[in-house]
C-alpha cells in the first residue's frame, strides 16, 4: 500500500515537472520565458550545427559544431542583434551606431591623462645640485 502511494506521488510530480516548467530562452545574459519582439526562439538540438547569432559587430553566420540543450533568442529574418540596447535592427542602423562609437572614442582620448606614466609631485627630485 505505501509502496502505491509512493509511485502515485514520484509519478505525479513527474509528469507535472514536463508539463508545467517554464522554459528558459537565454536572452541579454539572462534566462525570459518568451522572446522579445522581433525575435523567435532558437533550440539547439543534437541532430545538426548550431549557428552563431548574427549581431552588429560580427554580422556573419559560423558554425559552432554540435551542442545540445539549450535555448536562445534570435532576430527575425535578416535583423542583427544590437548588443548594447539588446534589441534588433538593420544593418544600416548598425552601421550607424558603430560609426558614433569611433567618434566617441576618439574624442575622449585627447583629454585623458595617460595610465602608465605617472610624474612623482615631489620637487626635489627635479632639482640640480
Amino acid at each position: 500500500m505505501a509502496w502505491r502511494i509512493c509511485v502515485l506521488f514520484f509519478s505525479t510530480f513527474f509528469v507535472n515537472g514536463l508539463y508545467f516548467r517554464t522554459p528558459c530562452l537565454y536572452f541579454a545574459n539572462k534566462c525570459v520565458s518568451h522572446c522579445p519582439r522581433n525575435m523567435h526562439p532558437y533550440h539547439t538540438r543534437c541532430d545538426k550545427d548550431t549557428l552563431t547569432q548574427r549581431t552588429c559587430d560580427h554580422p556573419e553566420i559560423n558554425i559552432l559544431g554540435h551542442t545540445c540543450g539549450w535555448s536562445r533568442c534570435d532576430c527575425n529574418g535578416d535583423l542583427l542583434l544590437d548588443e548594447i540596447r539588446n534589441i534588433c535592427v538593420d544593418f544600416k542602423t548598425c552601421q550607424q551606431n558603430f560609426k558614433s562609437k569611433i567618434r566617441d572614442r576618439t574624442r575622449n582620448k585627447a583629454s585623458r591623462k595617460s595610465k602608465r606614466m605617472r610624474l612623482p609631485q615631489n620637487k626635489e627630485l627635479f632639482e640640480e645640485k
